[in-house]
């Protein structure tokens, strides 16, 4: 089996400011390399419950945060922003299964440290009326080519969310979030040996015929992008087939999952 390791930065161990996801701010340094050792234990659980490959796709900022000196030499590394899939370099149909690596929960939850959805600027994201971040949505792509997201890393609100979407999804919580800035921390020894566990656990499961479905939704789909401000609304409209629908909105119709990612990153990136 092949899995691929989808990781972001603000759900790694330890991390609860942005300053320590900015490339720009010291404090990045000591996060890249922790963000490193997350995602070391996530592909030594997937080797540990007997998968043949592993690849990991840098989902944070320009995709160029993990330490590939450091990262474990039976992995492959998938960085940079080019991808169509953004987040989800590398996937393709040929993968057994997703694993989450440093996820976070989407824009307006409690209790979640460094809440978002894509960027600040962005209030909802709306998939046929649900709500959806950036977890649901890289799910989808998975499901997308029938693959299935088999376990997160993140705090307790990111792993509820998902959940929702995946109900038999494996959450390995490396801290406890009680604020957007704040959370209850537990050591980088603890929480990879929490997160070998689950990706060792997540693997068998799958190898058995226990693990979750791939994650789809019925077409069409109605993609709905709600910014902080109506300018932004306003500059995203101008997309060939989009409609304004709300001072903050700009909604579109798309016929596939492809189509929805590439609606909702292009209304992103007109606005933003």
């Amino acid at each position: 089996m092949k899995i691929l390791i989808a990781c972001d930065m603000e759900g790694i161990t330890g991390v609860t400011r942005w300053e320590h996801c900015d490339p720009t701010h010291p404090e990045y340094q000591r996060f890249r390399k922790q963000m490193t050792m997350d995602v070391n234990a996530a592909v030594e659980g997937a080797f540990a419950g007997g998968v043949e490959e592993v690849q990991i796709a840098d989902g944070h900022s320009q995709g160029q945060n993990l330490l590939i000196e450091e990262l474990d030499s039976r992995a492959q590394l998938n960085c940079g922003t080019t991808s169509p899939w953004s987040m989800m370099n590398g996937i393709d149909s040929a993968f057994g299964g997703v694993f989450f690596i440093g996820y976070h929960a989407m824009a307006g939850t409690a209790n979640a440290i460094l809440a978002h959805t894509w960027s600040t600027q962005i209030l909802n994201w709306k998939i046929n009326g649900q709500k959806i971040g950036e977890f649901g949505m890289n799910a989808l792509i998975a499901g997308w080519f029938d693959v299935p997201a088999l376990m997160v890393s993140g705090d307790q609100s990111l792993a509820t969310e998902a959940l929702r979407f995946v109900p038999d999804i494996d959450c390995a919580v490396v801290k406890e979030a009680n604020g957007y800035f704040s959370g209850k921390c537990f050591s980088p020894a603890k929480t990879h040996e929490r997160i070998l566990e689950c990706a060792q656990l997540a693997v068998q499961k799958k190898r058995e015929g226990r693990g979750p479905q791939p994650l789809k939704m019925n077409a069409p789909y109605e993609v709905e992008v709600e910014f902080t401000q109506p300018y932004m609304a306003e500059t995203a409209s101008r997309l060939t087939g989009s409609e304004r629908t709300g001072g903050r909105s700009v909604t579109i119709t798309v016929p596939d999952i492809p189509a929805a990612f590439l609606a909702a990153r292009t209304l992103c990136n007109l606005a933003v």
